[in-house]
């Protein structure tokens, strides 16, 4: 049952201006790391925590005045210093107190009533609160209000290899610390206690519902006088005889029991589950949603949860997902457009468009690496575009679409159509723009410019085109036995061993085993050499030119590869500027004309 509609937060910790989150039941909460997911449940509990405290002070009283919280009494939201409950720490401006608000819109009477709590800074150890004046006025709704159950669990981690047995009291503070895993034998433990004062059967339910997830047998937890401790066992197929105490069981069968388990506990109430998935494999995570939902159901919870899981997210997409991302809360119920680029790309590829505003597609991680190289030399603006916070995706161009291909290619972040992919997050996000660079290929592909989108090819064979070439590999070569403590007469040897090596592979590779080619070619000063192996290699793929290169000169000295395929960028730092190919700034342009918005994001 939906029991709070919705919930606004302003000022507090990720939340700046004021946010509004619809919630439904359940409700997802999805988002990029830091978004605010945990957040908005700690905002729940905190608001449920002064209502209670303001029903126990100031109901029936003429005083209205604020009160006080210590932050050691709000154990859903541990801090050390009250500070950190505002957003940025941030306590005045322009030497007035900054207000924190935390506004419930809640079902009441077949209405919703609107109740807000302001909070402001008092020391370190205290925050003060107020309750609205026309909530504060409305009795009844106060007295429902405080009736109101709201309840808050961490994910699981490890489990203590013994529990005591806990006061409510203590539980909650070890629930706010995280520490579930020191409560998980109590939350059973109350569960049986509650059936036998109830006439209540959950702990079959439990046990009914653990033996079909996991065909394990659960025994009842039982309280240890002698060591005033709980203990918890279960059988398996195998192992029957005096079965296994809980702690050795699997993580995931430990997080979906305490889930259960949480639920029996605290029936008729809102319930704030932070990762419920932690733990689970998918198949788990698909099943523990509609565990999930169908004791909701039978308990009449609102289950209000935080997730990065993305099982979870495909099956809530339809109707209770809140997406929390810079700032902003949408409900992609609402949001067909981000509805779709979610489905067929993921959150990470909306959440970074969203963010950077800007994306490059390239054909390959080393080719980062190149325009890296290429724009550190040439000091272009470009180089700080070219980092790994860039938004880049992979492209192999050439290959067919698929559609088995295409769910490996949301794994990896490798896609055929770039075109497709750039659209369909560009309708979610219309300031969108990018720019696709792809090797020419000897295809003669002409480039398309568009305001928001760019696809342009190298007019070379390849983007490596640009900075092979003889001389290059030789200063390379120079370079790296420069640091090597080799006698002067070995490197001279293995010098005259890399140029057999180059005029071999040119003859063969660039030449087309033309003899006499090559003998003009070795006559020429260097500058001539250079200019006719550029004219004679425009339509070569000169990777695989340094790559025959780089094997002759091994087999030639009995000695490994210098270099691999990944890191031919290396020798970018050894061609001159003057031999670069006035192509290469045209297209760094380009990567600052379209990327310029990731430029203005790194400048913030």
């Amino acid at each position: 049952m939906k029991k709070i509609h919705y919930l606004k937060i302003q000022n507090f910790k990720v939340f700046g201006q004021p946010i509004t989150i619809e919630l439904d039941q359940p409700s997802v909460l999805i988002g990029p790391n830091n978004s605010g997911k945990t957040t908005v449940i700690q905002a729940l509990a905190l608001w449920h925590l002064g209502i209670t405290k303001w029903y126990q002070e100031r109901f029936n009283s003429s005083n209205s005045s604020s009160i006080g919280l210590n932050r050691l009494d709000i154990p859903q939201v541990p801090v050390l210093h009250t500070k950190y409950f505002w957003q940025k720490l941030s306590l005045k401006k322009n030497k007035s107190p900054i207000t924190m608000s935390i506004t419930v819109g809640v079902e009441f009477k077949s209405h919703i009533e609107e109740c807000c709590l302001n909070f402001k800074y008092f020391s370190s150890e205290v925050i003060y609160f107020q309750l609205d004046e026309k909530t504060v006025k409305n009795q009844e709704l106060l007295k429902y209000l405080n009736q109101l159950k709201i309840e808050m669990l961490y994910p699981m981690a490890g489990i203590a290899t013994e529990e005591p047995l806990l006061q409510q009291g203590r539980i909650n503070v070890l629930i706010g610390e995280g520490k579930t895993s020191e409560v998980l034998r109590n939350f059973c433990y109350q569960v049986v206690e509650n059936d036998d004062n109830n006439q209540t059967n959950d702990w079959q339910e439990i046990t009914q519902l653990m033996k079909r997830l996991f065909q394990i047998d659960l025994k009842k937890p039982t309280y240890l006088s002698a060591r005033g401790s709980i203990e918890l066992k279960y059988t398996t197929p195998l192992i029957k005889k005096n079965g296994l105490d809980i702690a050795v069981a699997g993580r995931g069968q430990q997080q979906v029991l305490l889930l259960i388990s949480y639920l029996f506990v605290h029936k008729n109430t809102v319930l704030l589950l932070d990762e419920p998935d932690a733990h689970l494999e998918i198949l788990r995570q698909r099943q523990i949603l509609t565990v999930l939902n169908y004791l909701a159901d039978k308990n009449d919870n609102q289950i209000i949860m935080a997730t990065h899981s993305s099982v979870i997210l495909e099956n809530a997409i339809d109707s209770n997902l809140v997406m929390l991302i810079d700032g902003e809360a949408m409900n992609m119920a609402k949001k067909p457009i981000i509805k779709k680029a979610l489905q067929d790309f993921g959150l990470e590829h909306y959440y970074k468009a969203k963010i950077s505003n800007a994306i490059l597609y390239i054909e390959g991680s080393t080719d980062i690496e190149m325009l890296k190289a290429l724009a550190e030399l040439l000091n272009h603006p470009a180089k700080e575009l070219l980092t790994d916070k860039l938004n880049c995706y992979y492209i192999k161009d050439s290959e067919p679409d698929a559609s088995f291909d295409k769910d490996i290619d949301k794994a990896t972040s490798y896609y055929r159509s770039h075109k497709e992919h750039f659209y369909a997050l560009k309708a979610s996000v219309p300031t969108l723009t990018g720019i696709a660079l792809f090797d020419g290929d000897n295809r003669r592909k002409s480039d398309e410019i568009s305001d928001d989108l760019a696809t342009v090819y190298w007019k070379k064979y390849e983007l490596e085109n640009y900075f092979i070439m003889p001389q290059v590999i030789e200063e390379f070569v120079k370079a790296y036995y420069a640091k090597q403590f080799i006698a002067s007469s070995t490197v001279q040897r293995n010098l005259a061993l890399l140029k057999e090596a180059i005029n071999q592979t040119i003859l063969e590779d660039i030449l087309n085993n033309d003899a006499q080619a090559v003998a003009a070619y070795l006559k020429l000063d260097k500058a001539l050499q250079r200019q006719l192996f550029i004219n004679n290699a425009n339509n070569k793929k000169l990777s695989e030119f340094l790559e025959h290169v780089l094997q002759k000169f091994s087999d030639l000295n009995h000695k490994p590869r210098l270099l691999n395929k990944g890191r031919y960028y290396e020798l970018i730092p050894f061609l001159p500027k003057s031999a670069v190919d006035s192509e290469v700034t045209e297209k760094l342009d380009l990567l600052v004309k379209y990327l310029q918005c990731e430029l203005r994001v790194k400048s913030q």
